[in-house]
């Protein structure tokens, strides 16, 4: 008797980065940061670029933590505040609900851009 073919198998693809998850993760990011260390999430890994790395406007960056430990007691300490609490929660759903909404509301648009723009020039990048 004839052995069987095997079946090849199934080949993925890599999807790339998805720019509107990129998006949605900054925004999210940028709530948590926005209350807890005063800042947006890019001052808070890069510090400001001067020569003492300090975010400017009051807020708290990587680098200041790393040299002084007894900043995080002060984050926690606005983690804990039931109003900081909320706030998080109510905008993280309302960020989520929008992206949700838009992801559902611009599905045929972002497909278009996919296919005719981003796949032709082979960026490993969609919407």
């Amino acid at each position: 008797m004839a052995r069987r073919r095997r079946k090849a198998s199934p080949r993925r693809r890599n999807n790339g980065i998805k720019l509107l998850g990129l998006a949605e993760a900054y925004a999210q990011a940028n709530i948590v940061t926005q209350k807890l260390v005063l800042t947006d999430p890019i001052s808070f890994i890069v510090g400001d670029t001067g020569p003492t790395l300090a975010v400017a406007g009051g807020g708290v960056s990587l680098v200041e933590i790393a040299r002084d430990p007894s900043i995080l007691n002060t984050i926690a300490a606005r983690a804990t505040i039931p109003d900081n609490i909320i706030d998080i929660a109510v905008s993280s759903f309302v960020t989520n609900l929008g992206f949700k909404f838009a992801r559902k509301a611009l599905a045929r648009p972002v497909r278009m851009l996919n296919a005719k723009v981003f796949k032709p020039l082979a960026l490993g990048v969609s919407l």
